[in-house]
């Protein structure tokens, strides 16, 4: 995510912690397009990618690395979600 917002004129956090998103930025209410949603994962990991809609249950599809070892789209369940932040 780092790289995206750098590439896009953007600070980012400077750690390659997906949880390090919980804090920047501008937290922002539910899925926005165009947002950064910070995802739980396992034991106190976190995954991290943008917001490019919500599905008919209102769980937000993102577009994310490190999906399947490759970049992808995917509904997460919105019980995942610890944010949405924008720059």
């Amino acid at each position: 995510m780092n790289f995206v917002l750098k590439r896009a004129g953007h600070k980012g956090t400077g750690s390659d912690m997906a949880r390090s998103f919980v804090s920047y930025g501008k937290r922002v209410r539910g899925p926005q397009v165009g947002s950064i949603a910070v995802l739980s994962r396992g034991r106190g990991g976190g995954h991290v990618g943008i917001v490019t809609g919500v599905d008919k249950r209102g769980n937000p599809i993102i577009i994310s690395g490190n999906h399947g070892r490759k970049v992808g789209v995917g509904a997460y369940p919105r019980s995942r979600v610890l944010a949405y932040v924008k720059p």
